[in-house]
């Protein structure tokens, strides 16, 4: 049982006694909220019997607002059921049937029970809202505002709250009043997640053109600034549920990694050897840069011996990342993808993912996995027997350089 809200919290004064493991979401919502929706926008926690006026936007909070997961809308109520009946794309069937009981729940009104809310007053008058293009052109008051001009249409927003991470952001299903997804929204609040938006709107623009048949990523619908911040809207996909098919998977992974062609190459005369070594040359002193340097030095003997297939990788290809349909793999968060990696990556990251996040395994005891197993991860993707441990091995001295200059352990991940 959660405790009730008290009956109005103004924005300066985040709960206090929060529990341990969600004192930083708590706090990370309200900075979210105070970003996307700035002063002279009046932002406050209230309870069910505060009375809604005209022009607010008011927010159920999901399971509370201590515990912040999910902000959905109050009204109307089929966008407060299409944001919970859209809202993880990739969960198991069995979440998915919860997800769908929820938005029945809500669509009949069974949202007013719920105790948590916050509601936003607007910093301008009713109906003055702005047409389209006005915002890219007079800067919109708040983020709804901005995505209202850029997609063309009326829309109500609801609000994702990730854990803890270097690289979390924002991210916002854009729905239409009846309900329907007008698509899912990025914004990147500071440099490194403001880079990532970047990063990925250009990926979503090369693979647009690219010749994919077993790969689907969205289709990019908008890309702009919006305060200084960088926003991205792609398109969202329905729910399928996780891969069980590893061939269909590994045929989705090698067609990937061969988008832009493949190169064979000797491992230390790559680009991406140096490229390796160089980003952990550039990490701060006192950091493990200087371990992960010795352990590319005690593999570059068999590096020098052998020779891999480079070339593309999403960069965070997880179960909860894509859905199947039809034998392809939708497959979404590309602001990691790059070229001139050893094939075999994606493979990699999924297994060792999966592992650590999904299946609670030990975070040492899932990488030693990924090493001893490699052999039989590989093989979908062509990787010779001799040439996987390798793979494997770069694998984690690539994600650990990733976690060290994004300032994960800092970050609270």
């Amino acid at each position: 049982m959660t405790d009730p809200p008290s009956a109005e919290r103004p924005l300066a004064q985040p709960a206090e006694g929060v529990p341990a493991g969600f004192a930083g979401r708590s706090e990370y919502l309200w900075d979210v909220l105070a970003a996307l929706w700035p002063p002279p926008a009046r932002i406050a926690a209230c309870g069910p019997t505060v009375r809604r006026t005209g022009g607010t936007t008011e927010f159920l909070v999901l399971p509370s607002e201590r515990r912040a997961t999910l902000l959905i809308p109050r009204r109307p109520l089929p966008a407060a059921a299409g944001a919970l009946r859209n809202y993880k794309a990739s969960a198991t069937a069995r979440d998915r049937l919860q997800f769908r009981a929820m938005a029945l729940a809500a669509r009949a009104g069974l949202g007013e029970l719920l105790p948590h809310r916050i509601r936003i007053e607007p910093g301008q008058r009713a109906g003055e809202a702005q047409r389209p293009g006005e915002a890219q052109r007079t800067g919109a008051a708040d983020i709804v505002g901005y995505l209202r001009a850029a997609l063309g249409r009326d829309i109500v927003v609801s609000l994702h709250i990730g854990p803890a991470r270097a690289n979390r952001k924002p991210v916002l299903q854009a729905l239409t009043p009846a309900g329907e997804t007008a698509g899912f929204v990025k914004i990147g609040l500071n440099a490194l997640t403001g880079e990532l938006v970047c990063a990925e709107a250009t990926s979503l623009a090369f693979l647009a053109s690219a010749r994919l048949a077993h790969v689907q990523p969205p289709r990019l619908l908008h890309h702009g600034t919006w305060g200084g911040h960088q926003v991205l809207v792609q398109q969202g996909f329905r729910a399928s549920g996780y891969a069980t098919d590893r061939a269909e998977l590994s045929r989705a992974m090698a067609e990937l990694a061969a988008v832009r062609g493949l190169d064979s190459l000797l491992v230390t005369e790559s680009p991406y050897w140096h490229s390796l070594r160089a980003r952990l040359r550039s990490l701060r002193q006192g950091s493990l840069a200087g371990p992960l340097l010795q352990v590319l030095n005690q593999l570059e003997p068999l590096a020098s011996g052998t020779r891999l297939a480079f070339g593309c990788w999403h960069g965070d290809w997880t179960p909860w990342n894509m859905t199947m349909s039809d034998g392809c793999a939708l497959v979404w968060d590309w602001e990691r993808f790059g070229a001139g990696v050893p094939v075999g990556y994606d493979a990699a990251h999924y297994q060792l993912q999966g592992a650590v996040v999904r299946d609670s395994v030990a975070a040492d005891v899932a990488a030693e996995t990924a090493i001893t197993r490699a052999a039989g991860i590989l093989a979908p993707l062509r990787v010779e027997p001799a040439a996987a441990t390798l793979v494997a091995m770069l694998y984690l001295v690539e994600i650990a350089a990733r976690y060290l200059h994004d300032g994960q352990a800092e970050a609270g991940a």
